[in-house]
């Protein structure tokens, strides 16, 4: 059955898959390139200078930073907004599949695939970085991303709770609280800023995997 909801899913969201993709190899190299220019336009020690008082290297990834944003709210949109809107839903909760597993294997499935963007993005930030700096420089602009990735993730779930609740009410309040919760992870302002207190929105994220089944428990029971 999961092999069957996976292939459904992917079918939605695979164009975009491979979309955010390439513009994560292309931020990439634009970014390599940008690094690259100053290098060469300001002096290794002048860039250096930069990087550190004025924290360039976290601009030259600015981009960079919304992709797991970008690809939490597709992914999450693609796949249950045109089963909630054509009421697929209902039709989805009649196979041999408690809810609950349903709606777990359907997140999971957009989970792997935003992590696995975010995991293209970790990479490729790591190799330019490591390219042009030393190592504690590549580690603070590692942490730098993870608030970014957690963001993501606690995005994706809050969406999708967002589609599935039945009530523009609901939605209403759960939107503004998403707002709120979700720009947290984004306040980036300097290198490693989470670094201390990222563990405790991480297990808030662990929690966030249960927020669809409120709304999924309130569509299937007919709440309005």
């Amino acid at each position: 059955m999961f092999k069957a909801i996976l292939y459904k899913e992917w079918i939605k969201i695979r164009w975009t898959v491979l979309a955010i993709a390439g513009i994560i190899i292309a931020l990439a190299l634009y970014s390599s390139s940008v690094i690259n220019y100053y290098i060469e336009f300001q002096g290794a020690f002048k860039n250096w200078l930069y990087v550190i008082g004025k924290g360039l290297l976290l601009k030259n990834f600015a981009m960079m930073r919304y992709i797991p944003m970008i690809s939490a709210l597709a992914f999450a949109l693609l796949q249950f907004v045109p089963e909630m809107a054509k009421n697929r839903m209902r039709l989805s909760y009649h196979l041999p599949l408690n809810e609950k597993k349903l709606l777990f294997n359907m997140t999971s499935i957009g989970f792997l695939f935003l992590i696995a963007e975010c995991l293209l993005m970790f990479v490729s930030v790591w190799i330019i970085t490591n390219s042009y700096y030393p190592v504690e420089v590549t580690k603070a602009m590692l942490f730098t991303t993870v608030p970014w990735i957690m963001g993501g993730v606690a995005l994706y779930y809050l969406t999708a709770m967002i589609v599935l609740e039945p009530s523009w009410l609901y939605r209403i309040i759960f939107g503004i609280v998403t707002l709120g919760f979700v720009g947290l992870y984004f306040e980036t302002g300097n290198y490693g800023q989470f670094e201390i207190s990222w563990l405790k929105y991480l297990i808030l994220i662990v929690f966030l995997p249960l927020t669809v089944l409120f709304p999924g428990y309130r569509f299937r029971h007919g709440s309005k």
